[in-house]
């Protein structure tokens, strides 16, 4: 079985690099303008950039899915062009659309990127992350920062005017009766709790939720080990 990665916004699969020895059959996907594609053109709608990725799918046998915070955005837009994995793992992230709140914090983000990119970005990034983590990590966050100013302004505007206008996969999901496993942050200023929980119950009885107390929205950084024996729980066999 192939389990298929997608990374998150201003992200590349790098960011799976901390669990990548006990995946051996995995592919690791690159959005437009992120990763080994930096250069493209990338799409400003999730069905765009779903159809820019589902040509690295191979459906000739089963295969599972897990995108972290942008890329489980996008999972649902792959159901809605023919993919059917056996199961999906949604890692900070959720399949509904924004409210109307999260709409307008990203046409904030969107003028303030056309005003600012580089302030942006440091805001956008150090925002992910707990309290505890920033004192602690700062490096880390001063690294990923500087990852993700080699995003160009074109492409993080275009990616949230997708996130922005992405129609909820909610009910997409459920039809297919495909599991899915949440991870998520109890700290996350992102994504609240209370979203996920309304989900969960929304797709009940596919829906599993691990949450981790002390994180926030990256706990590929903040919690590696809880986040490998998720992926034990889940997805590894």
């Amino acid at each position: 079985m192939i389990t298929y990665f997608i990374h998150g916004f201003l992200e590349s699969p790098e960011m799976w690099k901390f669990c990548a020895s006990q995946f051996p059959n995995a592919r690791y996907l690159s959005m437009p303008g992120h990763g080994v594609w930096l250069n493209e053109e990338c799409p400003d709608s999730m069905e765009g950039i779903a159809l820019a990725l589902l040509k690295d799918f191979d459906t000739s046998q089963s295969f599972q899915i897990i995108g972290h915070s942008m890329g489980g955005y996008l999972i649902p837009h792959l159901l809605h062009l023919g993919l059917l994995p056996i199961r999906i793992g949604i890692f900070h992230s959720k399949l509904g659309a924004d409210d109307e709140e999260k709409k307008k914090q990203r046409q904030r983000a969107i003028d303030l990127v056309h005003d600012n990119k580089s302030l942006y970005v440091r805001t956008m990034i150090t925002h992910l992350f707990s309290d505890g983590f920033k004192v602690k990590r700062y490096q880390v966050i001063e690294q990923l920062i500087s990852e993700a100013n080699s995003v160009t302004a074109e492409t993080i505007v275009a990616c949230q005017k997708a996130m922005l206008s992405r129609s909820c996969g909610i009910q997409k999901t459920k039809e297919n009766q495909i599991p899915v496993h949440y991870f998520a942050g109890a700290k996350d200023a992102g994504i609240p709790l209370e979203q996920i929980h309304s989900e969960i119950s929304k797709l009940h009885p596919f829906a599993t939720l691990d949450i981790e107390e002390d994180i926030g929205h990256m706990g590929q950084w903040e919690s590696p080990d809880a986040v490998m024996r998720w992926l034990n729980k889940y997805f590894i066999y």
